[in-house]
């Protein structure tokens, strides 16, 4: 667990620089989780309990309609996951947390969190920090789907994070862009020459 929690650190200190001291009060409610691939972490309907850091692994989100998938967003190795919106709210979850791959790392509870960023300013702006960032990024987001082609969306993505076609699956990288796998596929072929 020596790794797991010098990853922790590591993702705190993305935003905030606790001391030993700070750190080992905000790391001993973090617990170890470890998930088969393919396993539904937190399905919809449910509501999600827990907020992760993923040390290991790779993390889909995604909503059903029409029986047809639609992911939202990955989390895969150093990164957190979890369905937030169900997590803050502690209301059922509107869609669906799964693994992808094998995925291991620490997760904490609800209730500790909130004690925690009640008791600690720090651990408080980490918090504010770290959904701040994931508000400007759906944001982005947003207005791609909605106001991007295909090819817009399909360089913002090879522009930003091209290591993502080695870990995440095509089909799910093409929904994610609002696209089909063969109009992905095609884009990949392209950018390739």
């Amino acid at each position: 667990m020596d790794k797991e929690l010098a990853g922790l650190r590591a993702s705190f200190e993305r935003y905030i620089k606790p001391t030993d001291e700070e750190f080992r009060l905000f790391a001993r409610h973090w617990t170890p989780f470890s998930f088969e691939k393919n396993t539904i972490i937190t399905d919809f309907g449910e509501t999600e309990h827990y907020f992760y850091y993923v040390h290991k692994g790779l993390i889909r989100g995604y909503f059903l309609k029409n029986g047809v998938e639609y992911n939202l967003g990955f989390s895969y190795d150093g990164e957190y996951s979890g369905v937030y919106d169900s997590f803050i709210a502690q209301q059922p979850s509107t869609w669906t947390l799964e693994t992808i791959s094998n995925s291991s790392g620490l997760r904490i509870e609800y209730n500790k969190l909130m004690e925690l960023l009640d008791e600690h300013r720090l651990m408080e702006r980490w918090i504010r920090l770290f959904y701040q960032q994931v508000l400007v990024g759906f944001g982005i987001f947003t207005k791609s789907i909605l106001g991007d082609s295909a090819e817009e969306r399909f360089n913002r993505l090879m522009n930003q994070s091209p290591h993502v076609l080695q870990m995440i699956p095509q089909k799910h990288l093409a929904s994610y862009l609002g696209m089909t796998p063969e109009t992905f596929s095609r884009m990949r072929k392209k950018s390739m020459k």
